[in-house]
């Protein structure tokens, strides 16, 4: 089966979610329950962690869905076979925001992440805020400047940008992250308060905002209730 993300350019926990995450959960296998890992933000300090982690159960408890913690901030957390285990029967796995790059460096080759992804693969869904998003990128290959492609390469034909109309704001900066991007990679850029909802290849969007996708061929903008692929 397919695997589904749920990928967020920002606002996660906020209640413009309820709709896309009711689409997911509806067809999610598992328990039900949701498996909230703030880890990206765990560089900033247990206040912040367990602020995130807080916002995630109350968000959940809004609508009566079970909803737990797991606290995952280094990357020995990620090596603890109790920790895996927790995943395995969760119908939503949700990475909260922070810095990717210490999300992927948490993730990269541990029990955690292979637990999480034969969860994926019996169809409990990731769903990714912010650094959440960013990491399911093409991992990077350190070519052409691309250090900013720290991702763990879960989609491998494409890179995601997040709180992408604040970006596009900065001169220079989209230019800077696409034209860095390795040749026949697809770029998806999700605004703030804006998601989408697929299998790698298609998506549906969701939310307030727009998401700008650059293929090797053309860009074209996409809002919600429209869907586009980005094919491997």
């Amino acid at each position: 089966m397919a695997r589904t993300f749920l990928l967020l350019g920002s606002g996660e926990f906020e209640p413009w979610t309820h709709d896309a995450e009711s689409r997911v959960l509806a067809d999610a296998t598992g328990d039900g329950t949701v498996v909230i890992l703030p880890t990206a933000s765990a560089t900033e300090g247990d206040v912040v962690f367990d602020r995130w982690a807080q916002m995630g159960l109350d968000h959940y408890a809004e609508v009566d869905l079970p909803a737990e913690v797991l606290p995952v901030k280094r990357r020995e957390d990620a090596f603890r076979e109790e920790l895996a285990t927790r995943v395995e029967a969760a119908a939503l796995v949700y990475f909260s925001g922070g810095k990717p790059q210490h999300l992927a460096d948490v993730l990269r080759d541990t029990p955690l992440l292979e637990a999480i992804l034969r969860a994926m693969d019996r169809g409990a869904v990731w769903t990714g805020c912010s650094a959440g998003a960013m990491v399911v990128s093409r991992a990077r290959d350190g070519a052409r400047g691309s250090s900013w492609l720290f991702g763990l390469g879960l989609i491998p034909h494409a890179s995601f940008g997040v709180h992408w109309d604040r970006a596009a704001k900065i001169p220079g900066l989209a230019w800077w992250m696409t034209s860095r991007l390795p040749d026949a990679t697809w770029f998806v850029g999700i605004d703030e308060r804006t998601a989408i909802l697929g299998d790698g290849e298609r998506w549906e969007v969701f939310g307030r905002g727009g998401v700008d996708v650059r293929g090797p061929t053309h860009r074209e903008t996409f809002r919600a209730g429209s869907t586009f692929v980005t094919p491997g």
